[in-house]
């Protein structure tokens, strides 16, 4: 009966055709039909074994008189299947009620699992299936990394393409294909599947940008294309980079050796399968990303170009945008229209979606405008502002420039360069730049608080005290505030000042040369490097991604960001600093700072006995002042 029940299981399955019309009802798929070839193997065994004892009774091999055949006899000749068969029945069974959650690749998860097991013949036969499963993925991995190809008919490989949605990307690299986690199986490491995700993807790239028609056939006039139409003509002019041959044969030759891998002889060959996989796919990545880099990543689309403006905009090294962005945000701030500039929650969303729109286009026209007559005029292309949205939430800082409403500056990450950085990357230096950013714009508000109170001060010099007694209360009261709020002030702007320097001088500045000298061939050797002597004719992509990321680390390190303690802390210091700025300039705004700078440099006893005696109330705002100094 258990062996009807699973050559029955066997018959209905293998159809591929109907199967595929289930929608995942019942198994389907190349995984599943490899593995219903061994256990298909298996049962041609049992009934090679019921024919040889059907066999050797015909011909009487094993009387033992009379023409008897002890049943201990049959017995003993079919014990391995006694076992084996519920087993087999048991596993199928699962197969059955959960069609979805063991498909394609993750019937490795269930294979896995089930090979765990003391039964040496039960054990072996999941074996042999693992060795079925791994003999589709290597074909699928050889389609994928060798030819750029996802042959992908029933839904099963862990690499996927991408939404629809997606496809407003620039270039393909960016919207083609991507890791579906839920597909992966769990023996297998993250770096195996982004090294898999990269090398397919690279070669898919090329291939589609060798299809790209040319700009002439372009039509302009269709707004979906019109709008990406830059993108698409900077991928159609793009130099069609042809992909070596003998590459090509080295990556194929490579992967078919997974096939003839010699590991039955082995114990537990199923531990082995991941470590051989691993290093022929680091071998692939390598030989790739090398290739990759020597003929994708230079002139216009250089490394050092891309680093070096991440330096100057991300990081801030152009201090002269940086203020100019900051008096634009202050400016925008002052504006009757945008003091309350988050989007209300009982507006509709279309309403909400179509102010943050406006918003983002003012903002990022203010990012152009801040730029102009700078060192970073015109180069801020693929630079843009993230403005109040999913993205910006996850940021500490980015409510620091304009109030409640959150900004980040992002890049569009294009061809080449997104071969290098990728998402994670980039989300480290739009945090970066929040930060320093907040930084540079609490600095700027100081500097500009040091004009208002100066302005507000000459004012009121032309004010004329008439009673000597109120001239002495605000000599005494005006003279104890003026000092409180220029010590404070200057206090605030020491502190900034040293922390600003202190980041850009001995923590980025030192970070970028190492990198920059790690990146650098023998003729753009810098001095650093030159005392360091080291010699370099080949740059390695492998060493030169890990010193990117150790550079990202580092200045995420040195800048305190990576402990979430020192970012609180260091976000309210901001803010305190922000809200003293706001508050003197709504004093001076409002008339409430007053200073009289003609003050007696003799006092009489009369003045001091009512110094030492006076007990007036202070101003309402002076308790706020020195709450903030403390």
């Amino acid at each position: 009966w258990t062996y009807s029940q699973i050559n029955d299981f066997i018959n209905r399955t293998k159809d591929l055709k109907i199967s595929k019309k289930n929608n995942g009802e019942t198994p389907h798929g190349a995984y599943i039909q490899s593995l219903l070839t061994s256990i298909e193997k298996t049962l041609n065994e049992y009934r090679h074994d019921i024919l040889d004892i059907e066999k050797r009774i015909l011909n009487k091999e094993d009387e033992a008189g009379s023409g008897i055949v002890p049943i201990s006899l049959i017995a003993a000749k079919l014990t391995r299947w006694e076992i084996l068969l519920p087993a087999l029945w048991k596993f199928v069974r699962l197969l059955q009620d959960n069609p979805k959650k063991f498909h394609g690749c993750r019937l490795f998860n269930l294979l896995i699992d089930q090979v765990r097991t003391g039964v040496l013949d039960y054990r072996e036969e999941m074996e042999k299936m693992i060795e079925g499963l791994y003999d589709v993925l290597y074909r699928q991995l050889t389609s994928w990394m060798v030819y750029g190809q996802c042959v992908d008919h029933y839904d099963e490989f862990f690499i996927v393409p991408c939404n629809k949605t997606d496809e407003a990307t620039t270039t393909g690299w960016s919207r083609l294909y991507t890791v579906d986690s839920d597909k992966v199986p769990n023996h297998f490491s993250i770096s195996i599947i982004d090294s898999v995700l990269f090398v397919g993807k690279a070669i898919a790239t090329i291939n589609e940008i060798d299809r790209m028609p040319s700009t002439a056939t372009i039509n302009t006039q269709d707004e979906d294309i019109l709008l990406n139409s830059k993108s698409v003509r900077a991928v159609a002019q793009t130099k069609k980079i042809p992909i070596p041959e003998e590459m090509r044969e080295k990556h194929l030759e490579l992967l078919l050796a997974l096939h003839s891998s010699q590991l039955k002889q082995t114990s537990s060959p199923w531990v082995q399968y991941p470590q051989i996989l691993q290093n022929v796919v680091n071998q692939v990545r390598r030989s790739t990303s090398d290739w990759l880099f020597s003929q994708v990543l230079i002139e216009d689309h250089g490394l050092h170009r891309y680093l070096s403006s991440f330096r100057y905009v991300f990081l801030l090294n152009f201090g002269d945008w940086a203020s100019n962005f900051s008096k634009e945000c202050l400016n925008w701030r002052k504006r009757p229209s945008n003091q309350n500039s988050r989007p209300k929650e009982g507006l509709p969303k279309d309403v909400n979606k179509t102010t943050l729109i406006f918003q983002r286009q003012e903002l990022n026209a203010l990012l152009i405008k801040s730029s102009l007559n700078t060192d970073i005029e015109g180069q801020l292309s693929g630079y843009s502002l993230w403005v109040e949205n999913e993205q910006t939430k996850s940021f500490t800082f980015s409510d620091m420039l304009l109030g409640n409403l959150g900004i980040i500056l992002t890049f569009n990450l294009e061809w080449p360069i997104d071969l290098f950085i990728n998402e994670t990357h980039l989300k480290i230096y739009s945090n970066m730049w929040s930060f320093l950013m907040s930084l540079k714009y609490t600095q700027v508000s100081l500097n500009n608080l040091w004009k208002t109170l100066r302005a507000s001060t000459y004012a009121n010099q032309e004010r004329k005290v008439i009673d000597h007694l109120s001239n002495t209360s605000l000599q005494r009261e005006d003279g104890y505030q003026e000092i409180l709020v220029w010590r404070l002030r200057s206090l605030m702007l020491f502190w900034i000042d040293t922390l600003w320097n202190h980041l850009q001088a001995h923590v980025i500045n030192i970070h970028y040369d190492k990198l920059i000298d790690t990146t650098a061939l023998n003729d753009t050797t810098t001095a650093g490097k030159k005392r360091s002597k080291q010699t370099k004719t080949k740059l390695d992509f492998e060493e030169i991604q890990e010193a990117h990321e150790k550079f990202l680390a580092n200045i995420e390190r040195g800048c305190l960001l990576t402990s979430e303690e020192c970012v609180k802390t260091m976000h309210d210091i901001l803010r305190i600093c922000s809200d003293f700025c706001e508050l003197m300039e709504k004093l001076t705004k409002e008339g409430e700072w007053r200073v009289n700078k003609r003050r007696k440099t003799t006092k009489t006893a009369k003045d001091i006995v009512y110094n030492w005696t006076a007990h007036e109330e202070p101003s309402f705002w002076l308790q706020d002042v020195e709450r903030l100094q403390e």
